[in-house]
């Protein structure tokens, strides 16, 4: 495929996809001037962003840093940031918006660029206006910076997006000492991580920090659970090399972090009252982080689709372009069906968060059923496109030049990642029906010597 626009096509067009149910007029014009850049800026260079077939880390490091600052300077680490803080003040609409049409060109990519986003909801919701006013130099001021959110520990992939553990076995520790905390633990997968020098370039600033999960007492369940801001140069702080990985292998660099004895001030424990660190932790760093994976998935999803359209238009049967024969025009109309189900789905749950006094908050089950099945059926779609999409381009479908086998590659951590597909099923159950607990979770539990919650 040429790196030229493809054919435009209406029903694919932002002016026409986002239903103004969800989103204004304003937003939907937003959308289109971000398509623009990304057909402009990004869509060139996707094989870059990952250092082409051999994977050359420093063409990968220098193509996407160089993007990134772009995406700084366009507006789209701070689109969430409220307005007295020099941001945006967007919707929560627009920012999966804003994902979409990003992971058209690279998932990894729009990954990076909502990171920061990400932690600005973490203090919005904590009502933390002295650490939104103490980080929006960072954030506004042209440079570009990342961050990171630190939670899965080695005692198990899935345990913090699991309400039925109750942060029991969470085992990176906080103590308070006076003033501060210190912190002792171990971390898997944050991203992005790694030694602070490894992101300060001629296009990074440097690194923000680490927003862990952590806990005060594991005995006292929920409410030991805090979010605690680590700046990336702590004392005490180690890193192991980057994973590598099937997908996503530059854009979200994952590490490694180890604790020793990091001490922080307490006033960077960001949750101030008993038990809104767990209430965070469920609605803003796993439901929120799912709902924008929803997105980012749909978009992934969206740009199989616009390659597909365009391959199967020149391919022919017979003197009969592919697409216009019946079984061919069937499969596509299918894709079309599952994205375009997938993205009112996402714009609706984003819309619903807008409303808690009706919908519940962030952290309710009901909510984070709805974040789940946004991010599975999302997941399910890209998960079909990619791979209808590969059949029925055959060969060139499976060849590096085509893109698709990257999208295949970058879909599959965005469905794994923040508890993976059963996790969401059994959270749509637990919407439906729930809470409820593993059988023997107690017998185990006691057998692990994990205490119980006092």
């Amino acid at each position: 495929m040429s790196n030229r626009e493809a054919q435009p096509y209406l029903m694919l067009e932002p002016r026409y996809k986002y239903t103004r149910a969800f989103c204004t007029e304003e937003e939907i014009q937003l959308a289109e001037s971000i398509r623009q850049f990304v057909n402009k800026e990004l869509m060139p260079y996707r094989h870059e962003m990952e250092g082409g077939w051999h994977h050359d880390e420093q063409l990968a490091l220098q193509t996407l840093h160089r993007l990134y600052v772009k995406l700084v300077r366009l507006g789209v680490t701070r689109a969430n940031l409220p307005e007295k803080y020099g941001g945006l003040g967007l919707s929560p609409v627009m920012s999966q918006m804003i994902s979409e049409e990003l992971s058209r060109a690279d998932a990894g990519l729009s990954a990076m660029a909502s990171k920061i986003p990400w932690v600005v909801s973490f203090m919005m919701a904590a009502k933390r206006d002295d650490l939104l006013e103490e980080f929006a130099p960072f954030i506004t001021g042209g440079d570009a910076w990342t961050v990171c959110v630190a939670f899965t520990e080695p005692g198990g992939g899935a345990n913090l997006e699991d309400p039925a553990l109750e942060f029991r076995t969470v085992r990176t520790i906080a103590r308070l000492e006076g003033d501060s905390y210190v912190i002792n633990g171990h971390k898997l997968w944050p991203g992005s991580s790694g030694s602070p020098s490894h992101f300060r370039n001629s296009y990074l600033k440097g690194h923000l920090g680490y927003w862990t999960i952590a806990t005060t007492d594991p005995a006292a369940g929920a409410d030991g659970l805090g979010i605690f801001y680590v700046p990336a140069d702590a004392p005490g702080l180690s890193f192991s090399k980057p994973y590598e990985k099937m997908g996503f292998a530059f854009a979200d660099e994952n590490t490694d972090i180890w604790f020793e004895d990091v001490r922080i001030p307490k006033r960077y424990r960001l949750d101030t009252k008993r038990g809104e660190g767990a209430n965070i932790m469920h609605g803003y760093v796993v439901g929120f982080g799912r709902l924008g994976s929803a997105a980012s998935l749909t978009g992934l999803s969206q740009a199989v689709l616009e390659i597909v359209l365009e391959w199967s238009k020149q391919r022919e049967i017979a003197g009969t372009p592919l697409r216009e024969r019946s079984l061919f025009a069937a499969m596509l109309g299918e894709m079309y069906r599952a994205i375009d189900l997938s993205r009112q789905y996402h714009l609706s749950v984003a819309w619903q968060t807008m409303y808690p006094e009706i919908y519940g908050e962030p952290w309710s089950k009901e909510m984070m059923a709805k974040f789940a099945a946004a991010r599975s059926f999302a997941a399910d779609t890209a998960e079909m496109v990619t791979n209808r999409g590969m059949e029925l381009m055959g060969s060139l479908g499976y060849a590096y030049e085509s893109h698709i086998e990257k999208y295949m590659r970058d879909f599959k951590i965005a469905k794994m990642w923040l508890g993976g597909a059963q996790r969401d099923r059994l959270d749509i159950a637990q919407g439906l029906y729930g809470p409820f607990k593993w059988a023997g979770f107690e017998e185990w539990a006691s057998a692990q010597h994990l205490p119980k919650p006092s």
